[in-house]
């Protein structure tokens, strides 16, 4: 039970933050402290801190207003260091996750009372690996001899220049390492060039390892009560065992904010992929690293048997390579040599029995050669900290991170083929499995992809049955009123806490929804952005701030074309500009007094945060529903086909009314605001499930006449 103790910390932090603030105590708010401390509070452990009770996740649907933040942090703090626990939030999006470390915990810290600490999680990636920029910045010619073999991905001019600012600036302590922190806009492809993964990693054998600037932000980590992390660092972790990078989820109270993302985001982490002319150029590469490794350092006694061993097997898996690209070549028929982009699904995830052979033995030949690659990369690390070991130590400190890296993406690859090695049950829920050809004048390859079609096994085996408990919350967590459909995705049991908090917002007078007659039956004809662009003609008004919301890119960018100059003037795409410089150029413009309407997708259906005079008309052009085409969704659909369910029902108007919820949430951001929603899509009048898609959305009073 939730001690006294805490129950008085949670009401005395709560009651000093609105008597400090001047802020009104929300009933909403209220009732989700109350909810997660129920929660957290009812969860028995062991005497050794280990969670023995079952259920321990508590999931909260707040509306927009309810101040969800404020709420689950003054609840969990008391909680967590009762229960002697670790609080890690994580969020979906880095505004958000930015907007906790820079505004609201330190609001909380300030103004509640409660004592804590609290970090900023970030991924090794963010964080630059002094070794490897050391390397980059030694001799260019050892650099060379041991880089050639990715084809000149030495340091160009342009790059040694930023690498020396880049040791400049840290070594003065200007600078912290850390790639969000540098002043200027990093390319990917430079940065990835002074960044490790955890396979180019030797941790404490480093001779760099005490200026790390990844392990520095490690060590703040250990001494915060308070993580903020996102969703794919959490996955991150937790597929590498969890506790590599954030806490023990067994020590962890997780908050997930922004928490309908979290499926979608443990289905990339556990999908797999390869593409086999890089594939092809892996196996060269390992080859040329062995060769070249031995010209440089010899070839220890204890490696000869494993390097003399690697050239049969790596033209054992090319000559295999050969084959299967033979066989989708000839799957693929005419196609094959049609120029552009070619998917084709497997139907319930079931591979031609002739490819399934081949990805056994690729999967077999694959496991050899890694355990070859590992021999040579442990001799390499053992030899990094001793001057006894196979290797001369300058040597190990060269190679280690090379045959880290070709370590990483052989370990990438073989995943996918022991995905496509393998058959699923008939009773278990299939793997969404296909191939990709890309035929253009700038690639010619042939991929094949791997993903599971629901994150609710991996979420419950990896995460909600290891931690010691968790929060998960969000303004759309429902569809459709029921929490079915997240259920279902995110395989939190039913057993657990499920709560929806209603908006403070008096909805049906700060707003309407508008169902025009100039709504129109959406088509993919030639003439449908004709038609939106005049039906937007007949319903925009250049005294409101606008943002006008597509489910196509190409539909957005014809429409603006069909649009007169008196109105198009006016309009912003988002392809335009950066998110960032699209939203401060039109606040720039309704502050001035000038019309400004936003053309926007997905992106700004839900990341985008306009209140009051900046936002006051939002037009859905089309209902969100998914593109038919998503392999993953369509295998989904047949496995629900294949149990005599029905896919649109479950999945399609579900997600739609999700999405849908979002669009609209845009128009009210504070208990002031006031607007109108005026949708364009006349499905939501004509069809049966229109009615259910309303009845989802907030209580705006309604003028359907589409």
């Amino acid at each position: 039970m939730l001690s006294n103790e805490a129950k008085t910390t949670i009401q005395s932090a709560y009651s000093q933050l609105l008597k400090v603030k001047d802020l009104k105590p929300r009933r909403g708010q209220k009732q989700m402290i109350a909810a997660i401390a129920r929660t957290l509070g009812g969860i028995t452990q062991d005497g050794d801190g280990n969670r023995i009770s079952d259920n321990p996740i508590c999931v909260v649907e707040a509306g927009t207003g309810t101040g969800k933040t404020l709420a689950y942090l003054v609840s969990t703090i008391p909680v967590a260091e009762d229960l002697g626990k670790k609080i890690i939030v994580s969020t979906a999006t880095v505004a958000l996750q930015e907007q906790l470390v820079n505004k609201d915990i330190p609001d909380v810290a300030k103004n509640s009372g409660l004592k804590f600490k609290y970090a900023l999680a970030k991924g090794r990636g963010r964080y630059l690996c002094v070794h490897k920029l050391d390397q980059e910045m030694q001799d260019q010619r050892m650099q060379d001899a041991s880089m050639d073999m990715f084809g000149g991905l030495d340091a160009s001019e342009d790059q040694k220049g930023l690498f020396q600012s880049f040791l400049d600036e840290f070594t003065s302590g200007k600078w912290d390492g850390d790639r969000d922190n540098w002043p200027n806009q990093v390319e990917n492809q430079d940065w990835s060039m002074v960044t490790a993964t955890h396979r180019e990693c030797s941790n404490r054998r480093c001779p760099h390892f005490n200026a790390c600037p990844f392990f520095t932000a490690r060590k703040a980590l250990e001494d915060a009560d308070v993580i903020i992390a996102n969703h794919d660092l959490v996955m991150a972790d937790i597929n590498l065992g969890g506790g590599a990078v954030l806490p023990e989820p067994a020590k962890s109270i997780y908050v997930f904010d922004e928490g309908h993302h979290l499926p979608d985001k443990a289905i990339n982490h556990f999908s797999a992929q390869v593409k086999l002319h890089q594939e092809e150029n892996l196996l060269k590469q390992i080859s040329k690293a062995v060769d070249t490794l031995g010209k440089q350092a010899g070839t220890p006694m204890g490696l000869l048997q494993v390097v003399t061993a690697m050239p049969e097997k790596v033209s054992e898996i090319s000559s295999k390579l050969k084959f299967v690209s033979h066989l989708l070549l000839d799957f693929l028929g005419d196609q094959a040599e049609q120029e552009g982009y070619h998917q084709h699904r497997f139907r319930m995830g079931q591979v031609p029995d002739e490819l399934v052979e081949l990805a056994i033995e690729l999967n077999k030949t694959h496991n050899s050669l890694y355990g070859y690659v590992d021999k040579i990369v442990e001799a390499l690390k053992s030899s990094i900290s001793k001057d006894d070991g196979e290797y001369k130590q300058s040597d190990a400190e060269r190679w280690f991170p090379i045959f880290g890296m070709l370590q990483s993406r052989l370990e990438s690859a073989g995943l996918l083929w022991l995905s496509f090695a393998q058959k699923d049950f008939e009773d278990q829920v299939p793997v969404a499995r296909w191939m990709e050809r890309i035929y253009t004048d700038n690639e010619d390859d042939i991929g094949l992809y791997s993903s599971p079609i629901m994150a609710a096994e991996l979420l419950a085996k990896n995460l909600w049955s290891r931690c010691f408990a968790a929060v998960v919350t969000s303004a759309t967590l429902t569809a459709l009123a029921k929490f079915d459909r997240f259920r279902m995705k995110s395989g939190v049991a039913r057993a657990n806490h499920f709560e929806i908090i209603e908006s403070p917002f008096d909805y049906a007078k700060l707003g309407s929804i508008i169902v025009p007659p100039s709504a129109i039956e959406p088509s993919s004809g030639d003439d449908y952005a004709e038609k939106v662009s005049q039906a937007l003609r007949e319903n925009l008004d250049t005294s409101e701030s606008v943002l006008v919301l597509f489910t196509s890119r190409r539909v957005m960018n014809d429409v603006k074309g069909f649009l007169p100059l008196d109105l198009s003037k006016y309009v912003m795409t988002q392809d335009e500009f950066s998110k960032q410089e699209v939203i401060r150029l039109h606040k720039e413009k309704i502050e001035d007094g000038k019309p400004s309407i936003l053309f926007g997708l997905a992106s700004f259906a839900e990341g985008i945060d306009l209140p009051g005079k900046l936002l006051e008309h939002v037009v859905i052009v089309r209902l969100p529903f998914s593109v038919p085409n998503d392999p993953v969704d369509a295998t989904m659909a047949e496995w629900l086909e294949s149990k005599g369910r029905n896919p649109f029902m479950e999945m399609s108007v579900p997600d739609a009314s999700v999405k849908l919820i979002q669009s609209c949430g845009r128009l009210i951001r504070t208990e002031t605001d006031t607007g109108k929603i005026t949708i364009l899509d006349k499905r939501i009048v004509s069809k049966r499930y229109g009615s259910m898609l309303l009845n989802g959305l907030p209580p705006f009073s309604r003028n359907l006449t589409g």
